[in-house]
């Protein structure tokens, strides 16, 4: 893709490269199998990303799809395409059963950017509601769509909120507008899900200096909160590692410990793990 002179290529920070400090980093790194649990930096990091948004416990996930599957669905292999993408797939996964419905917004990114993957490999489907300009869902709008406990209908078991927006310009949702959202599940027996992964793909004119799109982290900075008290009302999130932190690859599903005692049943059956990662160039 060619950039205009006058502008900053913004449309991800997946196009940046590692810095030297980044590159020393990953040479010097005490690694193991992380299928076996054996990779103390993966460890650590789980550790530190769990601490940060204040949940008991998570996992690192290679954030890439599951190809080795596409065949079997008659589905060429590029038209699954994983960033956050996998963190959300597999959190998806593990609230739901084939057949339930998941309440979403009309422009959320799991809904129109990730290739359909609810319905494709996980059997559920996804019940939108509008989107409001600033990315928030209407109260109303999520309790409505919840279905009547009727065998003619799907079963409502998850509501996912996204946070920043991307294609509601990068807004910041509040805290607020996310806690309700949880009470209501709560009393409606549902579990609550922020996909805190993506930016908005623009690009960034340098005379106006106008960054879009800034994430969850981003968010905390916005709103003068923690991650911890922004993801509080949630019973999982998911934090892409690529963007923000200028990372190569991977994403951080965190939750409670029984959540993410299943998220590693799910990962690994649907998607498998990274055992010995970029190394394998060099063999």
């Amino acid at each position: 893709m060619r950039v205009p002179r006058n502008v900053v290529n913004m449309i991800s920070d997946t196009v940046t490269q590692p810095c030297a400090r980044m590159r020393q980093a990953m040479a010097t790194a005490v690694v193991g199998d992380d299928v076996h649990g054996t990779d103390p930096t993966v460890r650590e990091l789980q550790r530190t990303a769990a601490d940060l948004l204040g949940k008991p416990a998570a996992l690192f996930v290679p954030s890439y799809g599951p190809i080795s599957v596409l065949p079997l669905l008659g589905r060429p292999q590029n038209s699954f395409r994983c960033r956050g993408t996998m963190g959300n797939l597999i959190a998806v996964g593990v609230h739901c059963n084939r057949g339930d419905e998941v309440i979403l917004g009309n422009k959320s990114h799991v809904f129109k950017y990730e290739g359909g993957g609810v319905s494709a490999f996980l059997g559920a489907s996804m019940h939108t509601v509008p989107n409001q300009p600033n990315g928030e869902l209407r109260l109303d709008d999520v309790e409505a769509a919840i279905r009547d406990d009727d065998p003619h209908y799907p079963k409502t078991k998850l509501v996912i909120v996204e946070n920043t927006h991307n294609t509601c310009g990068g807004r910041v949702v509040s805290t607020d507008a996310v806690a309700a959202i949880g009470a209501l599940c709560v009393r409606r027996g549902l579990h609550l899900h922020i996909d805190g992964h993506h930016c908005q793909n623009v690009y960034t004119c340098i005379r106006f200096c106008i960054i879009l799109g800034a994430r969850l982290a981003n968010a905390s900075v916005y709103l003068d909160q923690s991650m911890a008290e922004m993801v509080a009302p949630v019973d999982s999130v998911s934090l892409c590692l690529s963007k923000g932190l200028g990372a190569p690859a991977g994403s951080i599903i965190a939750g409670s410990e029984d959540f993410i005692y299943h998220v590693q049943y799910t990962n690994h059956t649907m998607l498998g793990r990274q055992r010995f990662d970029l190394r394998c160039i060099y063999n």
